[in-house]
């Protein structure tokens, strides 16, 4: 076995908070050329990968009473970039390498809660921004509306909602928030409109799920999770199978997981200091974690799938190369799935499956017999009653039996017609 795996250090720290605070969040942005933070200000600051210069000024998001930046992610062009802040507003901005413009603007959250995470959608170019809010709703732009009019919902099962991921074709939403299980949410775009399509419970008290992804295994699609305890478990869809990955776990809290673009490898960060790789494939670690300096809070896959770029609690980012890692300990390449990557994710959601006018539709039963309403009431019981002729001092009772009775049978002759129209 190599040594490398044993002495692996970062390629570059680089100190983006002076005063020790923490990283809230990173993504790299341009074509992997620069790295985008968000730091304990609420300002967004560029940094260049190679060299570890900040580029340009940061970016103000809490002027005039705005309020502070807490979530971040790239446009799949690398040149868009959508913040969530404080106040429950998204932003749009446009960097052009130099200077940042901001060219959409949502309204502030009608609760006030904050846009805790976004994301981008990559099936179609980036033309929707997923966010997750801190009362557990969800809402879904259209970049091209000026986020404007989003299609949201309040039932996602949970209290707070700390991470949000689309699945590789669209159709849904993983949601997490610190709570024992995850949701899975459906889209509907011509009805406009977010589903709760399945609740997942994950782990029991006193353990809680601090992140989730979307992920692959070698026969299905799948859902891996961190959880307060430093462990990783994976659920399988559509079976529900839930394992754990093997291999020496973390031993605190998993703030993040992330997937490389191949979707072959997931990068662990934890609150003990290290990131760890798993080939998902196979189930199992890869290397031995990669120290840093202080707890971590963020973790962040290049394009390029061989950099990683993590923050930390101390103002630091990390930039790895993985390179030899990813190769595995033996030097083979990591399994990879054989699932078709484009295959559609099962849901729970029923099929609606709309008539065809053109082609003639079956009966829906046996018809009803000619005269089956025209049939009178029965008079059983009733017999022994004098004929009403008017004069009887109950006539007004007696009236109103007859057509009760009447009423009961016509409702009794329609339930029947349904029975046989509709049976069981």
């Amino acid at each position: 076995m190599s040594s490398r795996a044993n002495k692996h250090v970062p390629q570059k720290v680089i100190k983006v908070n002076r005063d020790n605070q923490r990283v809230p969040a990173i993504a790299f942005l341009f074509r992997d050329q620069h790295i985008i933070a968000c730091s304990h200000d609420g300002c967004l600051q560029v940094i260049e990968a190679k060299t570890g210069k900040r580029v340009g000024d940061p970016w103000q998001d809490n002027l005039k009473g705005r309020s502070q930046i807490c979530a971040v992610d790239v446009s799949p062009d690398g040149e868009r970039v959508t913040t969530g802040s404080q106040d429950g507003t998204i932003r749009v901005w446009k960097w052009n390498g130099k200077t940042p413009r901001m060219i959409a603007e949502s309204k502030k959250h009608s609760h006030g809660a904050a846009a805790n995470c976004v994301c981008w959608s990559r099936h179609d170019g980036g033309a929707h921004i997923a966010s997750g809010f801190d009362d557990g709703s969800v809402a879904i732009w259209s970049v091209s509306s000026g986020l404007k009019n989003p299609m949201s919902t309040d039932d996602t099962r949970l209290r707070h909602i700390h991470a949000i991921n689309y699945s590789h074709d669209g159709t849904q939403l993983l949601v997490s928030g610190y709570d024992r299980e995850i949701s899975r949410l459906t889209i509907n775009k011509e009805a406009w409109e977010v589903q709760l399509d399945e609740v997942i419970k994950i782990c029991n008290n006193p353990n809680h799920v601090s992140s989730a992804t979307w992920a692959m295994t070698t026969d299905h699609h799948a859902i891996v999770t961190g959880l307060t305890d430093g462990k990783i478990k994976i659920f399988e869809l559509p079976d529900g199978q839930l394992s754990e990955l093997e291999g020496p776990s973390h031993s605190d809290l998993v703030c993040a997981v992330a997937l490389s673009p191949d979707k072959c490898v997931l990068a662990s960060a934890s609150y003990d200091r290290t990131l760890r790789l798993w080939d998902i494939g196979a189930k199992r670690t890869i290397g031995q974690p990669l120290s840093h300096s202080a707890d971590l809070t963020c973790a962040a896959f290049a394009t390029n799938g061989i950099s990683v770029a993590t923050g930390t609690c101390d103002g630091e980012i990390y930039l790895w190369d993985i390179t030899e890692d990813v190769k595995g300990r033996d030097g083979d390449a990591t399994a990879r799935p054989p699932v078709n990557r484009d295959s559609p994710i099962p849901t729970r959601q029923p099929k609606i499956i709309v008539a065809d006018p053109r082609r003639p539709q079956p009966p829906l039963g046996r018809r009803v017999p000619q005269g089956f309403f025209d049939t009178k009431p029965p008079t059983r019981g009733v017999s022994a009653q004098p004929h009403d002729t008017g004069d009887s001092p109950t006539r007004g009772v007696s009236g109103t039996g007859r057509f009760s009775r009447h009423v009961k049978v016509a409702v009794s002759r329609v339930q029947q017609v349904f029975m046989l129209s509709f049976p069981r």
